[in-house]
């Protein structure tokens, strides 16, 4: 298949007009003519490209592979093809036709609507500029190393025809010394030096191949030229589309929210309105809050005033429990000597006892005594009375005599008793004595210890008194608590019911509040209306939206 018949006829074509393409852009005959004059594309250049046409064609497949191969290398430009209903090989032998086509157009209107069409093709593909302009750069590195092989062949064979008509002209030097005199290596020449006519031969086969390759990038040149068009021309139409776009939906916006703006400001006015008087109760709450936070710093000092009153009792009471402790150690030594005291007192009564038996006793031989002394005396009286008779019997004084022997005997023994008995008497008295003096010893030391309980029970009492004291305090400061409790509690209703009045214009605030957000929100969704374009709008270079 011919890639001319080809070229110009993918399923993309039908999708655009070249001629109104061009005129958009405005290439007309007039532009072209500028252009290429702009860059000097002459008749020069045409014939020249002329005469490239079975060169291109010689090389144009191995071209088109060579370039496709660097395009698939990149995931970018490879995406790009994967957008084209050509496969790769349908692309290669477009490029293959569009290589052709530089050396066999007329470089007319119509070519450059046709250069027109291929760019406004790569822009449907959405392939980005720097794509296309970039691979000119990948064209012109196989174009030029085709070229540069060319150049050489042709000023190789410009020496060789040169040297052939050499030959010819001068048979006698031969064909190598013709060149060799031409290099410069004749005797009459300095070595180094050519012939004048040989460099030009060289020098004019270089020229020629150089003025080939410039016809080439001038053409290359004005096709770039008509495809950055396109892209511009796309790209302009699209921000007018979007400009326009834009204005109308400022209009609808603008339509769309004025209803609502309206709506805002009368809410925002009942806003303000309910946020005066939440103002006015804030300041009311302010005020409560600062006069329960003197009350507090009041009761504060009451508690911390309880706090020290409470621990003087405290120590008091630490004090109080000390003492009574002592005295209840005292009470136990003095309740032990008493019982000391009744064990002495015990011994005592016994000894008294023992000494009213002994008492009994003496009184008994005092009555012996009396009634010896008694009949003595009635002795006496009777021997006196028989004394006088003188007559008595010596039987009579006899009996006498043993009677008076009897009670003298026997008031004898009851004599030699009695020492006895005394001495049991003193030995009584002793023991009565010394267990007077124990209970006297006793009792001394009870009585100190009763006046030592009697001063710690009076310390008892102080203690006590200064405990009751503290107490009072105690009873004062919490009498002083609870009327500030009370006034606090008091500031805190007063609070409770402006939190109420609060929360009611809260509702308000809210309702309010919900009205804004409605209007708000259709503000919102206008806003969004204008703004869901913004992406493509400000999308880096090489990102377009889907078509």
């Amino acid at each position: 298949m011919n890639p001319q018949d080809v070229f110009g006829r993918g399923e993309l074509n039908a999708n655009l007009d070249a001629e109104q393409l061009t005129a958009d852009i405005g290439l007309d005959e007039r532009e072209i003519d500028w252009r290429k004059e702009f860059i000097g594309f002459d008749a020069e250049d045409e014939r020249r490209l002329a005469s490239l046409e079975p060169f291109l064609r010689e090389h144009r497949e191995e071209i088109a592979d060579r370039f496709y191969a660097n395009l698939t290398q990149y995931d970018q430009t490879t995406a790009v093809i994967g957008r084209s209903p050509k496969t790769v090989e349908q692309l290669k032998m477009t490029q293959q036709a569009y290589l052709v086509t530089l050396a066999t157009g007329d470089y007319d209107a119509a070519y450059f609507q046709n250069r027109a069409r291929i760019g406004k093709l790569h822009e449907l593909l959405d392939m980005p500029l720097k794509h296309y302009i970039g691979q000119y750069g990948v064209y012109y590195d196989l174009l030029f190393d085709r070229l540069d092989e060319r150049i050489q062949d042709q000023v190789v064979e410009a020496i060789e025809d040169w040297a052939v008509e050499r030959a010819e002209a001068e048979r006698s030097e031969g064909l190598f010394g013709g060149v060799l005199s031409a290099l410069g290596d004749d005797d009459g020449d300095d070595p180094g030096d050519l012939d004048d006519a040989f460099e030009s031969t060289v020098r004019a086969a270089i020229h020629d191949g150089i003025a080939d390759l410039l016809s080439l990038l001038r053409i290359i040149n004005l096709d770039v030229q008509v495809a950055c068009d396109t892209y511009v021309d796309s790209y302009s139409n699209r921000l007018e589309r979007e400009i326009q776009r834009r204005k109308r939906l400022a209009s609808d916006v603008e339509t769309d929210v004025r209803e609502p703006l309206g709506d805002l400001h009368d809410a925002a006015g009942d806003v303000a309105g309910s946020a005066e008087t939440i103002h006015g109760l804030a300041t009311d709450q302010s005020d409560g809050v600062r006069a329960a936070a003197v009350e507090t710093e009041e009761l504060s000092a009451t508690v911390e005033e309880i706090a020290g009153t409470a621990g003087e009792v405290r120590t008091l009471g630490e004090r109080t429990e000390e003492i009574s402790r002592a005295g209840l150690d005292e009470a136990e030594a003095t309740a032990a000597a008493m019982d000391d005291l009744r064990e002495a007192t015990q011994v005592a009564v016994e000894a008294t006892d023992r000494l009213e038996e002994q008492a009994d006793r003496i009184d008994d031989v005092v009555e012996t005594i009396d009634e010896v002394t008694r009949q003595t005396k009635l002795l006496a009286t009777n021997a006196t009375v028989e004394a006088t008779r003188g007559d008595a019997s010596s039987d009579a004084l006899g009996i006498l005599g043993e009677e008076v022997q009897s009670f003298a005997d026997e008031t004898s023994d009851q004599l030699e008793e009695l020492p006895e008995t005394v001495e049991e008497l003193r030995a009584i008295a002793r023991e009565v004595s010394e267990a007077v003096d124990d209970a006297a010893a006793e009792l001394d030391e009870s009585s100190a210890r009763v006046e030592s309980l009697g001063e710690r029970l009076d310390a008892v009492h102080d203690a006590a008194e200064e405990t009751a004291d503290g107490m009072a305090e105690i009873e004062q400061a919490t009498d002083k608590q609870a009327r500030s409790a009370e006034t606090i509690s008091a500031e805190m209703d007063d609070l409770a019911d402006s939190a109420d009045r609060v929360a009611g214009e809260t509702e308000s605030l809210a309702a309010a509040a919900e009205e804004q957000t409605a209007a708000l929100g259709e503000v919102a969704d206008s806003v969004d209306r204008l703004t869901d374009t913004a992406a493509s709008a400000s999308a880096p270079e090489g990102d377009y939206p889907e078509r």
